[in-house]
């Protein structure tokens, strides 16, 4: 299957939150640092332009350096810390301690661009024209255009055209990387988090326990007792005492307390998703099956799995996104002929 042909399925990955107006100029007029101040150091490090960077046979000039660390993400953070009494010595001070962090990104986003290309990986108009609409929403504007005019009135990006040519880079960016990285994430790692989360809370459960186990490891036996947990359960549902029931399977200490983390997770998936006086199971366990009656519940704030789930999964696709693009980027670098000149 080509790149271009399998494309489509991996783009149903989440983009990671990229840049929008909360870089430098949002956060300058959140009342952090005066863009006054950035301009006056930047102003003041006018030079004639020259090569900072080879990538293979492609350069990084020292002028797009400087455009892209005025609107970086990176700089805006650091900016920030200093709060709004920063001096411009300090200004500057923060910029030349940055400056090689975007140099190493504008060299990666060059080999990536590379890498795309060389594996036909396309960014449409559409996607650039879709992220844009979901920038526009997600800051508070109406239009692409009300997003147009604020991104041109800022001052940071150059031109319109320079800022739609920083979101394709980015959106090929993550796309080339979830395409050519396997960053997976399993229902299993989003339960045993989950269960990791859970552990910590004082959630209990308090429940009578019913234990079915065959004599033997075969399918007929194992069929047979799995029959005979099927009619006590039954039997529970349609309201018989529980006492009674358990006598009957000749069974008594069947009443058992469990907080999280003290049952095997299928189980406890069960049990801590029921309600009081709920009959849950037959449930395979070990050699044979579990009947259990909710009694008591002592709950906490903690969300049931099915709530939690999407958001833990996306936790979990964005950390291993970055663990994979990490990797990605330093296998790109480590086949690279790479001269840093800055």
């Amino acid at each position: 299957m080509s790149a271009r042909s399998s494309l489509t399925a991996r783009r149903r990955a989440r983009l990671p939150a990229l840049p929008r107006l909360s870089t430098l100029a949002l956060l300058l007029a959140l009342s952090t640092v005066s863009a006054a101040s950035v301009a006056r150091a930047a102003e003041g490090a006018i030079v004639m332009d020259r090569v900072v960077a080879v990538v293979n046979d492609d350069i990084v000039l020292l002028s797009e350096l400087e455009r892209e660390l005025t609107s970086s993400p990176i700089l805006a953070m650091e900016l920030e810390k200093l709060g709004p009494a920063a001096t411009q010595v300090q200004v500057e001070k923060k910029m030349e301690e940055v400056r090689p962090l975007v140099l190493d990104e504008l060299i990666e986003r060059q080999l990536i661009r590379r890498e795309a290309a060389r594996m036909q990986i396309p960014v449409g108009e559409a996607d650039i024209e879709r992220y844009l609409q979901q920038m526009a929403r997600d800051n508070g504007f109406a239009t692409v255009d009300d997003l147009r005019a604020a991104v041109i009135e800022s001052g940071q990006y150059g031109s319109w055209a320079d800022y739609r040519q920083m979101i394709r880079d980015q959106i090929l960016v993550h796309v080339t990387t979830t395409y050519l990285t396997n960053f997976k994430v399993t229902e299993a790692q989003v339960r045993e988090h989950y269960r990791k989360m859970a552990r910590d809370v004082d959630a209990k459960i308090e429940l009578e326990q019913l234990v079915f186990i065959a004599d033997e490891q075969s399918s007929d036996a194992r069929d047979k007792i799995y029959a005979r947990a099927q009619t006590v359960a039954r039997r529970l549902r349609s309201g018989e005492p529980f006492e009674r029931v358990a006598d009957e399977v000749g069974q008594a200490e069947t009443r058992r307390t469990l907080g999280r983390g003290e049952i095997a997770p299928q189980l406890e998936d069960a049990i801590f998703a029921a309600k009081e006086g709920q009959v849950v199971g037959p449930l395979a366990s070990g050699r044979g099956y579990v009947v259990f009656l909710i009694v008591d519940r002592e709950d906490t704030d903690v969300r049931s799995f099915e709530q939690a789930k999407d958001q833990i999964r996306a936790m979990l696709e964005a950390e291993a996104f970055d663990r994979a693009s990490r990797d990605f980027r330093q296998q790109l670098r480590a086949k690279a002929h790479i001269d840093i000149r800055l």
